[in-house]
């Protein structure tokens, strides 16, 4: 059956079809703002050269920048976007980015990245409500866990991109290319979202449970009872930050530790470095549809959460080889891979279609405070209890994750 790209005149069973253009839209508008993360840290060796500064100060104007802003960003725009629909919301967020990016390259001074990086922070800190929320309208409940499954590639596949990207443009057309591309995927991100993004049509073909208890936006009262008071939303965000300090912990300290201490080259440890976050891109949908079929998103959480714990210890072995390196991360990659879809399904099922979008803003929250303090704590710490203990620190907070799962009673 053919269908148009307005909701509005969507006929039919078409209509349902349309929340595959939903979540196209949604994956690559959700890759703006990993990318405009992910894009800074191959710059590091040249911008220490051209601004003149060390790595940590270079540390501080692009990555703590951009976490401040999230963190400033996550919960007063998970407040407002039920106001502004979940495509509006889009738009602003898109928009901001674009904006931090443009800054950042047009001004490549140490306050204007930190100005460029932190406007790009709040872009990132606006980025879950209206993907999860827009999802949540679409699909069907037993469709979420796989929805959300794909679109929580975003940032692996960003990751990815800008790891096999960024060497080939500082070769070919210098370093400023890799921020110039950021920029110009937010603009191509933005100008498609604007074009896809609909509301559905209440056409009368509400299969089972599809278009139920929507609704177009809440009180702030009411979403303030109702998501940023849910207990167990909290416990959710306690296991999605330990998740996030486990996974920005170890990816940022492992390439020095590789390099510094192992002796590996470096695109070695980098290569390393990038393979867990490479089992997320297929684990993720794969655990997502698991969860579906099974009627569970707590088990993956938890069963997660313990085995990232239990493998812990494998970091203290005595200087392991490039291949024992290689499959622990593997195999710490499919432990990550099975938290993205079933965190991000869970607002749905815990506070209700209507409120999904600006729950995620409390797991946008905590991608904020991952990112601000991981990076810091786990360097810092090096000197203290070494090394391995450093990277062993980062599977602690895995612990509460646990006790957070073990709690929950409501997510099933």
């Amino acid at each position: 059956m053919v269908f148009s790209l307005r909701g509005a005149s969507v006929q039919g069973s078409g209509s349902y079809r349309y929340r595959w253009a939903i979540l196209f839209a949604a994956f690559v508008a959700g890759m703006a703002g990993p990318i405009a993360l992910f894009a800074m840290p191959p710059l590091f060796p040249a911008l220490t050269a051209f601004l003149g500064v060390s790595l940590s100060g270079i540390g501080f104007t692009a990555m703590t920048s951009f976490g401040i802003g999230i963190s400033v960003m996550a919960i007063p725009f998970a407040i407002l976007s039920p106001r502004l629909g979940w495509k509006t919301a889009g738009i602003a967020c898109l928009g901001t980015i674009s904006m931090g990016a443009l800054i950042t390259t047009v001004f490549p001074t140490f306050w204007g990245i930190f100005l460029g990086r932190f406007i790009a922070g709040l872009g990132f800190g606006m980025a879950f409500t209206w993907p999860v929320g827009a999802l949540s309208v679409w699909f069907r409940k037993d469709e979420m866990g796989l929805a959300t499954g794909i679109w929580a590639t975003t940032l692996p596949v960003s990751g990815l991109l800008i790891f096999v990207l960024a060497p080939v443009l500082i070769t070919s057309y210098g370093w400023i290319s890799v921020l110039w591309f950021s920029f110009l995927f937010a603009i191509a991100s933005l100008a498609l979202w604007a074009v896809l993004a609909q509301q559905p049509a209440d056409d009368g073909t509400r299969i089972s449970g599809y278009f139920a208890d929507e609704r177009s936006a809440c009180l702030s009262h009411d979403c303030i009872e109702s998501v940023f008071l849910d207990r167990e939303m909290w416990l959710v965000a306690i296991a999605w930050f330990a998740l996030n300090y486990y996974l920005l912990g170890i990816t940022s300290l492992a390439p020095a530790y590789f390099t510094t201490v192992l002796g590996f080259s470096l695109f070695t440890a980098s290569a390393l470095a990038i393979l867990p976050v490479s089992m997320i891109i297929w684990v993720a949908p794969v655990a997502g549809r698991l969860s579906d079929r099974l009627h569970t998103r707590k088990t993956f959480i938890l069963i997660s959460m313990a085995a990232g714990l239990l493998l812990c210890p494998v970091i203290f072995f005595p200087r392991p080889g490039f291949l024992s390196w290689a499959l622990f991360f593997v195999v710490l990659g499919i432990v990550w891979g099975m938290i993205p879809a079933t965190v991000f399904a869970s607002p749905r099922e815990i506070v209700g279609p209507e409120h999904a979008g600006p729950a995620s803003g409390i797991l946008n929250l905590m991608v904020g405070l991952a990112a601000l303090s991981a990076p810091l704590i786990t360097e810092s710490l090096v000197p203290v209890i070494g090394w391995q203990g450093a990277l062993a620190s980062t599977a602690l907070p895995s612990v509460a994750g646990v006790v957070a799962m073990v709690k929950a009673r409501r997510l099933k």
